[in-house]
């Protein structure tokens, strides 16, 4: 059996950074863990992982260097064991390796979620894209406008002038380090769904 190390990280701390040895593999307990990487003068957040998301698995396996950081944006607790530990676990235990394989599909099905995010028109539709999909069942989104700009690739003073701009129209309710959608028939309106395909709930993703 694999042996799993717990750690907790407090809010700000990183799991590893980019460059680093990738030797083990890591899934989210509780919180939430960002990965992302400096781009020039700019930190661009390609995924914000949730609790059950594996991530670091990828690079392991293939024994490459961490192509991002992994910094916790809350206190969170993390799960982590050996690459080697895990191989052996997947070539002895069928169900396991089958959920592992799950994983993996629900992960790249993540990725082109946030392909969609990024090809959703302009700044407005790229905006509500992650809203609507970083979204819980109570329409609360745990993102702040920091991090969402991030997400955006993109000033955060430009992410505002858009989250104003909804919340103006009613789209939207912001609050403390979080935002409230008031209106998801409205938001999913500035889609092209069409071409895009609807926005979904939160999946499991990690790299």
């Amino acid at each position: 059996m694999a042996e799993i190390g717990e750690s907790s990280l407090a809010g700000g701390m990183f799991v590893f950074k980019r460059g680093d040895r990738a030797a083990k593999i890591h899934v989210v307990h509780t919180g939430r863990v960002e990965l992302s990487r400096e781009l020039g003068t700019r930190r661009v957040t390609l995924q914000i992982l949730h609790p059950g998301d594996v991530f670091g698995d990828v690079p392991a396996f293939l024994g490459e260097r961490e192509p991002f950081d992994a910094r916790a944006v809350e206190d969170s607790t993390i799960l982590s064991f050996d690459v080697d530990a895990l191989i052996r676990l997947l070539q002895t235990k069928p169900l396991v390796a089958r959920r592992w394989f799950v994983s993996l599909a629900e992960r790249t099905a993540g990725l082109q979620g946030r392909l969609v995010d990024l090809l959703a028109g302009g700044l407005e539709s790229q905006l509500a894209s992650i809203l609507l999909r970083e979204a819980d069942d109570d329409g609360m989104v745990h993102i702040t406008q920091g991090q969402l700009a991030e997400l955006l690739g993109v000033q955060r003073s430009s992410a505002q002038r858009v989250l104003k701009s909804l919340e103006n129209g009613g789209l939207i309710e912001l609050r403390y380090r979080k935002i409230q959608l008031s209106d998801r028939t409205a938001l999913l309106s500035l889609l092209d769904t069409d071409d895009l395909g609807s926005p979904s709930g939160s999946v499991s993703t990690g790299a």
